[in-house]
């Protein structure tokens, strides 16, 4: 992608908890009362209460912490991050921010796995989102602030847990359940196809869903993902009632539910995410990041060898128990900004009717083909904007987002590259998503509202290395081709993105600080991240070259360490209770073996 073009897109640090012991006729098994967050919602993009206290001594054990603790911080003049940040929002190609379903877009990632899947379809952005919300926590932390003195109260190991499903469980949160208390509530139908909104209630003007995470309600497709999940977890409760019948109470029934449920999710997180946004092949699970890191390890017993699963991580090293590294929820892990594209279509009934027409974005001054993931206007039919009701005919068709086996043209949508750019709706976002701030007198308030730049500051603040640093850390070489130009920064200044005010001279100063002679270069470990995918070259069907189609050697591997490194940290795990299990729910296909997928839990969930 053009440097003119840089650009992101979506999604910020929060965290889950863990339970106590609960057993199900010998299988030890994660309570079935979870902790969760009840808060309200708070501005996105901001961080999660902790943050600006991160230690950086030894002591790995506490909620946020360092991997690359002995590494120098990455050090500039804040002016030069905003400067960057807002090179790196995408400009609209000839008035528009998007293009037409079916017409090539330079921007979409095409590349495709071993089977002939697409190997991110849109549906693994908002799955990112999905994991993101259930392993980081609360983010009331505000860009302007220099302390929280709260930081280190309220605090939550992180886990794939799915409190943000289950709550605080049905004796103490009733009402996200149904009035048996086994199965969770759904809120109204959506359209023909089985689709549901969240259950919600009246709260002044607006309809708060009731969920055991309110931002999973920030926008209209992760909040239908939530109702994914919470199908998945009735079908599997009724799975569990026909089909294991030494479960014989709803209590009994209801915690193997909660167990299934939570193993599929933790093993598509692992075997089928990570490992597609890293560059493995989950239809290939012999060989890439993900099985270097679970590496079987080989012992005796009696009757013989037995192969035993136990990670080897070798720079996410947590002592007593997981802490969340800055350089994960800070850099790595917000690759996935730069992987949403700037507007979806959800179903047939919109794409052929409301949005088969240009629409108007007033705050971008330009148009899209398809729905935009946000307006600056409220109405529930303009956008893919949340925490409202969503509206009928507004239920999402997941074969628009993932391969369920009912292949229709150009369908499902791909995700964008991930590089160095950012959509451009994520580059003014409006104020009930991020909230009035401002960052530098220099500049306009505005430039708060532009997602690359609170992920910039927010990194420069928090002293996270540079990305060369950690690559030589890591023992690898820097990648000399990442930079930062002067081509690039002066994107920032350009005619169609008057609003965030940044001139000229600005523009000079920021390329003096962050280029110099250009001998040796550093960039915020973001930045290098993004960059760095940006490099990763894969094939299309025609043989021609796709770049971002998945994360380079230093932002995979952290990203791959950290996943599984609190999945094992969970006592509760498959990967701790029973290291050697695979799913047993049926596949797309209706066998019962073989690669699980993101889309295996999605067609089970809603019975298509």
């Amino acid at each position: 992608m053009a440097d003119s073009q840089t650009a992101t897109r979506e999604k910020d640090v929060v965290s889950g908890d863990s339970k106590a012991d609960g057993r199900v006729k010998g299988i030890p098994m994660a309570d079935s009362l979870p902790t969760t967050r009840t808060e309200p919602e708070a501005p996105h993009g901001t961080g999660p209460r902790g943050l600006l206290a991160t230690p950086s001594s030894p002591s790995t054990a506490g909620r946020f912490g360092r991997m690359f603790r002995r590494l120098p911080v990455f050090t500039c003049n804040p002016d030069s991050m905003i400067v960057l940040g807002a090179a790196m929002v995408q400009q609209p190609e000839d008035g528009f921010i998007d293009k037409q379903l079916g017409v090539d877009d330079d921007d979409e990632n095409v590349s495709r796995l071993s089977n002939g899947e697409l190997r991110l379809p849109a549906g693994y952005t908002y799955f990112g989102q999905f994991v993101d919300h259930d392993i980081t926590f609360d983010p009331v932390s505000s860009l302007t602030r220099q302390n929280d003195p709260d930081s280190l109260t309220d605090f939550r190991t992180p886990k794939f847990d799915l409190d943000s499903l289950y709550g605080r469980g049905p004796a103490d949160q009733p009402y996200i359940y149904d009035e048996n208390g086994m199965t969770l509530a759904l809120g109204e139908a959506l359209g023909p196809d089985g689709q549901r909104d969240l259950k919600r209630v009246q709260v002044g003007k607006r309809m708060r869903a009731l969920v055991g995470d309110p931002r999973n309600d920030e926008n209209k497709i992760v909040s239908q993902l939530q109702t994914v999940f919470i199908q998945f977890h009735n079908r599997v409760f009724q799975w569990v009632k026909d089909k294991e019948k030494e479960f014989d109470t709803d209590d009994d029934r209801f915690k193997r539910a909660q167990q299934l449920v939570r193993w599929h999710y933790q093993w598509v997180v692992v075997h089928d995410f990570l490992r597609r946004i890293v560059g493995d092949d989950p239809f290939r699970p012999a060989d890439g990041v993900v099985a270097d890191i679970l590496k079987p390890i080989s012992f005796r017993a009696a009757g013989g060898k037995h192969d035993l699963i136990r990670p080897h991580l070798l720079f996410y090293d947590w002592i007593e128990r997981p802490f969340m590294p800055v350089e994960f929820a800070v850099a790595a892990y917000r690759f996935g900004h730069s992987a949403i594209r700037p507007s979806y279509h959800i179903n047939s009934t919109l794409q052929n009717g409301q949005f088969s027409r240009e629409h108007d974005i007033p705050q971008t001054r330009a148009k899209a083909f398809r729905i935009p993931i946000f307006t600056d206007t409220p109405t529930a039919t303009d956008s893919l904007g949340g925490f409202q009701a969503i509206p009928k005919d507004w239920g999402v068709d997941w074969n628009f987002f993932l391969h369920l086996g009912a292949e229709k043209q150009n369908l499902p949508q791909p995700s964008y590259r991930i590089d160095r750019s950012i959509a451009n709706p994520l580059g003014l976002m409006p104020d009930r998503v991020t909230g009035p701030e401002s960052l530098d007198a220099a500049f306009s308030d505005k430039v708060a509202k532009a997602l690359p730049v609170r992920n910039l500051i927010r990194g420069l603040r928090l002293g996270i290395p540079a990305g060369e640093h950690v690559a030589s850390g890591m023992g690898l070489q820097p990648d000399s081709r990442i930079s930062i130009t002067q081509k690039l920064l002066d994107a920032a200044a350009v005619p169609a993105n008057p609003a965030l005010g940044i001139d000229k001279k600005l523009v000079s100063a920021a390329g003096k600080d962050l280029i110099g002679d250009g001998k040796r270069q550093l960039t915020p470990l973001w930045y290098y991240v993004l960059h760095e995918a940006q490099l990763q070259i894969v094939k299309d069907d025609e043989g021609k070259d796709v770049t971002g189609a998945h994360l380079g050697p230093v932002g995979g591997r952290i990203v791959a360490e950290v996943l599984i490194g609190l999945l094992y940290g969970d006592p509760f795990s498959f990967l701790n209770v029973e290291p050697n299990w695979k799913p047993t729910l049926p596949r797309r296909d209706g066998s019962e073996h073989g690669p699980y997928t993101l889309a295996d839990l999605v067609k089970f969930a809603i019975g298509a």
